[in-house]
Formats: structure tokens, C-alpha cells, sequence
């Protein structure tokens, strides 16, 4: 089936088809899913549920723009909304920035060395919060100003928690090629 002929049934509501664009789009979904979310079930759980609204919203789809994009921005709002949801239960603080955000830092240094189930876990690794900041502006492409409005933050503390992010993932960085380092010397030495 091509995608024009997948999209027209599935506004008819034709399973075959809800199952064909699930399939196609599985890994789009679910890399976005794992990226905003802390553990696979809750990727899987909200993943599913995103591709419901997809299937829901079919009918607003414009032709204009590529599937793939529309899908994955109403998979961004669905997880944004879910994360407002859990909010709630987050503790709320003032945060300030005390230090200018580290902009010269090389990212593509670090990508190198670590691979990307390293690098996933490393992002998993970051506050909640500062998770989701980080991922919709480092990764989706967001500007702070957006993210202030979609997180009900104010633009100062999504620039924090990008820099924080990029602190802390430095250091973990750093901790990780002085881990490499010692193994190396380890090794040098045993042989």
C-alpha cells in the first residue's frame, strides 16, 4: 500500500491499514517514546497511546507536510501533555542561573566515544525535568521560548536546565574517558 492509499483508510477506520502505518512508523515512535520517557513500559504504554491520537487526528492530517513530521509532532504534544500530567507530583522550585551556559562545548568529541546505548542511558541518567528540556531543545529542535510555553516554565529556566544538562553530561562525560583511560593503563601494564 502506498502512504496516500494507507492514509485514505485509515480515516475510513480500515484496521489493516492503522496496522500497516503502526508497523511503518513503529520506529519513529518508539525512539521518540524511549527519549521522553524514564523506563521502556512507560515508552511503550505512551507510545501506544500517541499513535491512538494519531489514528484519532487522521482526519487533520495536511498532505501538504510529510506524514513522518505530522506524526511526530503530535507524538511530542501527547508526551509533553503527559508529562504536565505528571507534574503534579514533581516538586516545584525556583531555579537561577548562576553561571554562563557552557556553549563551547564540543558535543561531537563525546559521540564518538560512547556508543548510542551509552549515550541513551546517559540522557536517562539527567533530572526528569531537565530530561525533557534537554530533549526538546537539544533534539527536537525547540526554542526555549516554545519549551517555556509547552512546559509552563519560564524561558531562564529552560536555559538552566540546558545548561545543567550540558554540565552534567560533560562530567559524566569526562568520568567516563578517565575510566578508559585507567582500563588502558591497566591493561598497558598486565601485558
Amino acid at each position: 500500500m502506498t502512504e496516500t492509499e494507507i492514509i485514505a483508510k485509515c480515516k475510513k477506520q480500515d484496521r489493516r491499514a492503522q496496522n500497516e502505518l503502526y508497523k511503518r512508523y513503529f520506529p519513529l515512535m518508539s525512539s521518540l517514546a524511549l527519549r521522553y520517557t524514564q523506563n521502556e513500559e512507560d515508552a511503550i504504554s505512551r507510545m501506544n497511546m500517541g499513535f491512538l491520537k494519531v489514528l484519532q487526528n487522521i482526519e487533520s492530517y495536511n498532505s501538504n507536510y510529510a506524514l513522518a513530521t505530522w506524526i511526530r509532532n503530535v507524538l511530542v504534544n501527547h508526551f509533553i501533555d503527559e508529562f504536565r500530567k505528571e507534574k503534579h507530583y514533581i516538586t516545584t522550585m525556583q531555579l537561577t542561573m548562576d553561571e554562563e551556559p557552557l556553549y563551547d562545548v564540543d558535543w561531537n568529541e563525546g559521540e564518538q566515544k560512547l556508543d548510542a546505548e551509552a549515550l541513551f542511558d546517559l540522557l536517562k541518567s539527567l533530572p526528569a525535568m531537565t530530561d525533557k528540556v534537554f530533549n526538546l531543545y537539544a533534539i527536537d529542535g525547540f526554542k526555549h521560548k516554545e519549551i517555556a510555553e509547552m512546559l509552563s516554565i519560564s524561558e531562564g529556566t529552560s536555559k538552566w536546565h540546558v545548561s545543567d544538562a550540558r554540565k552534567r553530561l560533560k562530567l559524566a562525560l569526562d568520568e567516563a574517558e578517565i575510566k578508559d583511560t585507567r582500563k588502558l593503563e591497566l591493561n598497558i601494564k598486565l601485558k
